[in-house]
C-alpha cells in the first residue's frame, strides 16, 4: 500500500478524454488531473464561476448552441464528460443558476459536438485543420474555449 503525505498533492496524468477508471484506491490528500498549471482540475465551484462569467446577453454563451464551445473545453481539460448528454446533467449539477434562455441543453449543441474539430484538444486548436463548412462553428467554439481557459486561469489568482 502507497501512504502520501496528505499535504502533498497527488497527480494522475491523463492523456485522452474519457474516464479514468480505478479499482480500490484511496488517497488521503489532493488530487489532480493532469501535470501542468493548465490541467491541475478545478472544483465544480470554480467552473461555474467560471461559466457565470461566460454566460448571459453581451457575453461569449450568447446563445444556447454556443455551450458546445464549453464542451470542448471542459472535455479536455476538466475531464467532463465526452457523452454530450452527460455533459449536460454535469453542468446543470454545477452550484449556480445560469441566466434564463442561456442554460445547456442537450438538444441545442448535440448536433455541434458531433464536428470533427471537437476530437482535438483545444490547447492545440491553432493546429487544428478545419472544413469550410465547419468554420464559423469553430470560430465559435474557439472564442468561448478561449474565454472559458482565461476564465479558469482566475482560479489560481489570490482572492482580493
Amino acid at each position: 500500500m502507497m501512504e502520501l503525505d496528505k499535504d502533498k498533492e497527488f497527480c494522475i496524468n491523463v492523456y485522452s478524454p474519457g474516464n479514468l477508471i480505478a479499482k480500490e484506491i484511496t488517497i488521503n490528500g489532493n488530487v489532480s488531473l493532469g501535470g501542468d498549471l493548465l490541467h491541475r482540475g478545478f472544483s465544480d465551484e470554480q467552473v461555474a464561476e467560471a461559466l457565470l462569467a461566460c454566460v448571459g446577453k453581451d457575453k461569449v454563451i450568447n446563445s444556447k448552441r454556443r455551450w458546445a464551445g464549453a464542451y470542448w473545453w471542459l472535455r479536455w481539460t476538466c475531464n467532463y464528460p465526452v457523452e454530450v448528454a452527460k455533459f449536460c446533467e454535469k453542468i446543470g449539477q454545477l452550484p449556480t443558476k445560469f441566466p434564463a434562455g442561456y442554460e445547456c441543453s442537450y438538444e441545442s449543441i448535440r448536433k455541434v459536438c458531433t464536428l470533427s474539430f471537437l476530437s482535438y484538444d483545444p490547447s492545440r486548436m491553432d493546429d487544428v485543420k478545419v472544413s469550410r463548412s465547419d468554420q464559423a462553428e469553430f470560430a465559435a467554439c474557439r472564442e468561448v474555449a478561449l474565454k472559458l481557459g482565461e476564465e479558469l486561469g482566475k482560479a489560481y489568482l489570490p482572492k482580493v
